[in-house]
């Protein structure tokens, strides 16, 4: 949950702390996870399971957004250092 957390943080972060962009955020963290999940059907000892993708990766990425979502400004936009 924690990784995939910070995964979306990641994705928010490329996108500028945007709020309307917290959904493609989230949405590339699960794609993420679907494509990690189907790569472990190839590693021995692993098994995929779609129930991690859709309970604690999904649960982690959601709540680290909407956690974070409480600091941004409401501008939409974290200020950005003048150069």
């Amino acid at each position: 949950m924690f990784g995939y957390g910070l995964l979306a943080l990641s994705y928010w972060n490329g996108f500028g702390f945007e709020r309307g962009k917290r959904p493609f955020a989230w949405a590339l963290a699960m794609l993420y996870a679907g494509t990690d999940e189907f790569h472990q059907s190839f590693v021995a000892g692993r098994n995929p399971s779609i129930w991690d993708v859709l309970v604690f990766d999904n649960l982690g990425a959601l709540l680290a957004l909407l956690l974070a979502g409480l600091f941004v400004p409401e501008n939409d936009r974290a200020e950005a250092p003048d150069r």
